[in-house]
């Protein structure tokens, strides 16, 4: 990719904070958590709080998303769980729950101790503040202690903590091994991370083929920016042989998501590489839409 046009290319810098809110609630009624239900406290607050981010979490309740949460509800039923001595799971919850209701001082104290019972999904949420702070040291040993456990998000921070040497020196080998190990487990951005450094090839080897190969995997997985990628790179034979019908299609999976990029292309006439493939490599590249970069 070094001499061709520049793509829209750019990784997903901002480490995740996915299973806490950043929502701030002004005022909030909180009924009893008994009232509400013939649960005990502890079940009450897995039933109402419980993350999908969390693998230790209860499993005969369905994890409950962020703009779904009955803050009242679920404030009152982890306060008492956490009262009567319950574990690190219903600290996290409540903690979770309290960062929904813009209590975010106290909800930091609750990962805290969440994360000090090895509860894997509050040490990455404690970490990321930590890192917010200013203490990356902490924030990246946290999510070592995670990752070691088979948390996802762990595993995709630490390989943005490698790349970009937040914590630690970079390492463009470890960031590789940490995004794969993310991908491995089904997360998009890992894929589409991993994709961005085997195309740049600044940290690691360029190898357009086994980027196109992970663009495709995050594609699949509904990333947009790893949609539009991998259009690009069909588009101008990348990695790939060239093939416009299947440029244009993915074209239009990201435009139907909303992307006024792919939008605008799909409404273009659409390149002939057979009437161009006569013309030199610079005058091919100016035919090709250029990538640019995007920061989320």
């Amino acid at each position: 990719m070094k001499n061709g046009p520049s793509k829209r290319i750019s990784a997903v810098n901002a480490i995740l904070l996915t299973a806490v809110s950043l929502i701030s609630v002004a005022a909030i009624a909180i009924p009893s958590a008994r009232a509400a239900s013939s649960l005990l406290p502890a079940d009450q607050c897995d039933a109402e709080a419980g993350s999908e981010h969390d693998l230790q979490r209860n499993f005969v309740f369905r994890p409950v998303a962020t703009e779904d949460l009955r803050i009242g509800i679920a404030l009152s039923a982890c306060r008492e769980a956490y009262n009567q001595g319950s574990g690190p799971r219903q600290t996290f919850e409540l903690a979770r729950v309290l960062h929904a209701a813009g209590q975010h001082g106290q909800a930091m104290a609750m990962l805290e101790k969440a994360a000090e019972g090895n509860h894997a999904i509050a040490m990455v949420n404690y970490a990321v503040m930590l890192g917010d702070r200013g203490d990356h040291a902490s924030e990246f040993a946290l999510y070592q202690k995670a990752a070691a456990s088979g948390n996802i998000l762990a595993a995709y921070n630490l390989g943005v903590a490698y790349r970009d040497g937040i914590g630690t020196s970079a390492s463009g080998a470890l960031a590789t091994q940490w995004f794969e190990r993310a991908s491995v487990a089904k997360d998009n951005l890992g894929a589409f991370n991993l994709a961005v450094m085997l195309d740049e090839g600044t940290q690691i080897p360029e190898d357009n083929r086994r980027a196109a190969q992970f663009y495709m995997l995050a594609a699949d997985r509904g990333n947009v920016d790893a949609m539009i990628n991998l259009g690009i790179m069909l588009e101008s034979g990348e990695g790939m042989p060239a093939d416009t019908a299947a440029a244009t299609a993915i074209f239009a999976r990201a435009a139907e998501k909303g992307d006024a990029f792919a939008m605008s292309k799909i409404t273009q006439p659409q390149i002939d590489t057979a009437t161009t493939a006569s013309l030199k490599p610079s005058e091919q590249a100016a035919l090709v839409s250029a990538k640019t970069s995007r920061l989320k």
